[in-house]
């Protein structure tokens, strides 16, 4: 996830880069319709696939721009959440040519990530996505216990920086999606349960356990 300008430093740009090191460009379409591009290909015997995404600015639905000569990234909605609230984690088990290596890698912070994840999964086009990023919201909400604290504070942070009619459509489109056991949220978490998940529920009990965590997660979102 980029910045909507990105600048050249030193003598090639991000695509001469890329391209040098040895990925190919491959086009794939958008919702949009339109074109972007992905490098894929292999280094130090990885496939790795890279893509770009920017934040999308003003009215309209997603777009394909231009954010560095040769670079084009494609332009989602509510992104820049997920831009402007990063933490940097270290993966000290990454392995390089056999050799362990230390990885620093910035990501989206927690309650950043279930705030955009919260915005955006309705406006999906496909069940199946919208079923995950409402299984990766559960799964943060269920398994990271430590960072609770940290996940009200960056939320509570975020009202105040954000319109706050970002928060309540934020509470809406959850309240809407999990008014009951039968409704469509609990179903479609259900659908993403991987093999081994809480396996000593059935799936009537999973979706009470989904509806349960995510009515106390809206209720304490109305607090803040």
């Amino acid at each position: 996830m980029v910045n909507e300008n990105i600048p050249i430093k030193g003598a090639k740009s991000l695509d001469k880069l890329l391209t040098d090191a040895g990925l190919k460009t491959v086009f794939k379409d958008t919702v949009s319709g339109l074109p972007v591009i992905h490098y894929e290909g292999n280094i130090d015997n990885y496939e790795v696939e890279i893509e770009f995404l920017t934040n999308l600015k003003g009215r309209g639905d997603n777009d394909v721009i231009e954010v560095q000569k040769g670079l084009y990234a494609e332009a989602l909605r509510f992104i820049a959440i997920s831009t402007q609230n990063t933490q940097e984690l270290l993966i000290d088990d990454f392995t390089i040519l056999g050799k362990s290596q230390e990885l620093t890698i910035k990501v989206p912070a927690p309650g950043a990530f279930l705030f955009h994840k919260g915005l955006t999964f309705n406006r999906r086009s496909e069940s199946q996505k919208m079923g995950k990023d409402l299984y990766y919201m559960f799964e943060v909400l269920v398994h990271c216990i430590k960072l609770e604290v940290q996940i009200y504070e960056e939320l509570r942070r975020i009202k105040l920086e954000y319109p706050i009619k970002w928060f309540n459509n934020f509470i809406t489109n959850l309240a809407t999606f999990f008014k009951d056991v039968t409704s469509y949220g609990c179903r479609l978490v259900l659908s993403q349960r991987t093999h081994g998940s809480i396996d000593s529920m059935n799936d009537n009990q999973f979706k009470q356990y989904v509806l349960g965590i995510f009515r106390s997660f809206i209720e304490r979102l109305r607090s803040l």
